[in-house]
Formats: C-alpha cells, sequence, structure tokens
C-alpha cells in the first residue's frame, strides 16, 4: 500500500484550504485558519511551510491570500467542524458553515452526475440527449451556490470540478464497454456534447 502523501492533520488543513477559496475565491488568512482550528499562529505557519516544500500547496511571494491547493480533490478528506466543538459546533461539523456547504454540494454533484452517466448508459440513452443534462446539472449547481452567497468565482470552480468528475466518469464507462476509441477522443467527444452550440454563451 502506499503511504499517504499527508497526515489525517494535514489533510484537514488541506480540505478547508480548498472549501474556503471554493466560497471566497481566495485562500484564507493564517489568522483566520488559527481561528478554524483553534490552534496558535505558529502552529499553522508549521503547517503550511512545510506543505509548500512538498508541493501540496502553492503560494505567490509576497501576495496574501494566495495559497492554492494543489492535491485533487478525490484526495483530500471531507471537511469536518472543530472536532473539540468549540465555538458551537457539533463535533461532527457543521451545517451552518460555508465551507462545509460548499464541500458537500460539490461531492453530492460529483455523485449525481456520475449516477446521470450510469443510468442513461441503462437506459440506452444517446450521449447527445444524456451529456447537456449533466451540464444543466453543473449549471444548477453553481446557480445554487451563488444564490447561498459563495464567489462567482468558487461557484464557477464547484461546477468546474464536478464536470471534470462527470468526464473522468464518462471515460471509465467508455473503457468498461469495451470502446475501442481513443480516450483523447472520447474526451473531446464528452466536451463538444456537454454544451453543444457554443456552449453557455
Amino acid at each position: 500500500m502506499n503511504k499517504p502523501r499527508f497526515t489525517e492533520t494535514q489533510g484537514r488543513y488541506l480540505a478547508f484550504l480548498h472549501a474556503y477559496t471554493s466560497v471566497h475565491g481566495h485562500a484564507p488568512s493564517e489568522a483566520e485558519m488559527q481561528k478554524h482550528f483553534q490552534v496558535s499562529a505558529p502552529s499553522v505557519h508549521r503547517m503550511v511551510v512545510p506543505r509548500e516544500q512538498r508541493g501540496l500547496i502553492a503560494r505567490e511571494p509576497g501576495v496574501a491570500r494566495s495559497i492554492r491547493v494543489l492535491v485533487s480533490t478525490a484526495e483530500l478528506p471531507p471537511l469536518k467542524g472543530i472536532e473539540s466543538g468549540a465555538r458551537g459546533r457539533s463535533p461532527s461539523g457543521s451545517a451552518d458553515d460555508p465551507q462545509d456547504r460548499v464541500a458537500v454540494v460539490e461531492q453530492t454533484g460529483r455523485e449525481v452526475v456520475k449516477a446521470m452517466l450510469a443510468r442513461a448508459i441503462d437506459l440506452d440513452i444517446d450521449d447527445a440527449d444524456s451529456l447537456p443534462l449533466i451540464a444543466a446539472a453543473a449549471g444548477a449547481i453553481e446557480k445554487m451556490l451563488r444564490a447561498a452567497g459563495t464567489a462567482p468565482r468558487g461557484a464557477r470552480l464547484v461546477r468546474e470540478r464536478v464536470l471534470d468528475a462527470a468526464e473522468n466518469e464518462y471515460l471509465r464507462l467508455c473503457r468498461d464497454q469495451g470502446e475501442e476509441a481513443d480516450p483523447e477522443e472520447d474526451a473531446a467527444r464528452f466536451r463538444e456534447l456537454l454544451e453543444p452550440k457554443g456552449g453557455r454563451g
């Protein structure tokens, strides 16, 4: 078994960075991470710097709130609230936390589009008919997040990640069906049929 790229605690920090950025369109400050995890400023600093050295995150020198998570969302653990239950949160997380909500919506969106693709195959629905529905579902997720107060850039990023998950599932299903088409051709077909007639506009 391969050794994990990061510890459980490090994964929680990465998940928080990812979710916060999805909501606000920029990374949290170290002070906000300190407040969220109820730790000291040196503890946050010690968590951030080594992760950058290991290529798990990237920062622009001299630019505040520029941390970017370089780990795929599939590797990140579910985002949970403060485990101590501090600041009135339950140990299992807070449904009122915007970052938690975005993470839940994104994961739900991923599972929905995967189920839609599988069902389309079961019902023998042509890709030209099913893939625009996938695009519509991802678009509805983006609109819902924006209506709930998520920054436009963050909502757009969630939409794109949901579509990326749909594309990966589409390619997997093509392989499982024994189709001999080139994966690059399948990916191009997916994107072409996803939003026909010039896309969203």
